[in-house]
């Protein structure tokens, strides 16, 4: 897993059309574009959803922009996905289902 984190750490943070780079305010109008590493992320932030489809844009928006910090915010995303795998795994609750 901490592969992944250093992939990221490793991204520029100066190229504003690299994702790690990017440095505004998120207006997803299409689910088809939307970057996988921040799919990962909020497929856990709904977990109800089924499908990535499903999940509201108008909420996706709010849910990246509450999260995102600008340039060099993905090593956070991709800690925060885990943490959010881990607590998921570790609930004995969603292991009944």
């Amino acid at each position: 897993m901490n592969e992944e984190k250093t992939y990221w750490e490793r991204q520029p943070t100066d190229k504003p059309y690299y994702l790690n780079g990017f440095n505004g305010t998120w207006a997803f109008t299409d689910h088809k574009k939307v970057p996988q590493g921040l799919r990962d992320f909020l497929m856990e932030c709904f977990p109800k959803a089924t499908r990535f489809s499903r999940i509201p844009l108008d909420e996706m928006n709010e849910v990246m922009n509450d999260v995102w910090e600008g340039p060099g915010s993905m090593p956070k995303i991709d800690r925060l996905r885990r943490e959010m795998v881990m607590a998921r795994q570790a609930d004995p609750e969603d292991n009944k289902k």
